[in-house]
């Protein structure tokens, strides 16, 4: 049986019987796209590269809990979003430790800086930027069925709601980043 024909289930039930070279294939192949999504949940290359690795150690850690009956695509990409959750989280704690008067009044004008370039920015900037703008679980429904290529379905599954709730959810997101892409 060759790599390329070898199921991404195959491969994630051989490392869950601790075959752990059967990793590398899979490590291949979701690298990039985790990255991809890790990056523009965050907005930064280098915390994607970071949550994206602790993806990898992650499935490593808990190979055991892989189904084999389930999906390796939607196992892995949930557990992509608890490792930004759980960044978030720590992120939220540290911000929350160093607010002050001072700090809201920059990141005022950091956001008020960001749409005025916006307005002198590409096209490509433009929407990016905006995408950034919007609060995190619009940005995530956005970036898992746009740039993920995920469909309604199994960002419902990943969401835990139906594939009808996840497509609200995309509209509502698409509504609200016209809302700031085409503001001012």
């Amino acid at each position: 049986m060759t790599l390329t024909s070898t199921s991404d289930e195959e491969l994630m039930a051989a490392v869950r019987a601790d075959d752990l070279d059967q990793l590398v294939p899979l490590f291949e192949r979701y690298h990039g796209p985790l990255f991809n999504y890790l990056t523009r949940l965050t907005n930064d290359r280098e915390t994607g590269e970071d949550l994206t690795q602790t993806v990898f150690e992650r499935i490593l850690k808990y190979r055991s809990s892989y189904q084999p009956t389930q999906p390796f695509k939607a196992w892995v990409y949930q557990m992509a979003r608890n490792v930004h959750a759980d960044y978030w989280q720590r992120q939220q704690k540290l911000r929350a430790a160093d607010a002050d008067v001072e700090d809201v009044e920059r990141t005022g004008a950091l956001r008020g800086a960001a749409f005025s370039q916006m307005r002198v920015s590409n096209h490509h900037d433009d929407l990016h930027e905006a995408l950034n703008l919007l609060p995190a679980p619009q940005r995530e429904i956005l970036v898992l069925n746009r740039f993920q290529g995920f469909g309604y379905e199994e960002i419902g599954q990943l969401l835990g709601c139906t594939a009808e709730a996840a497509r609200v959810k995309a509209h509502r997101a698409l509504q609200a980043l016209r809302k700031i892409y085409f503001a001012n």
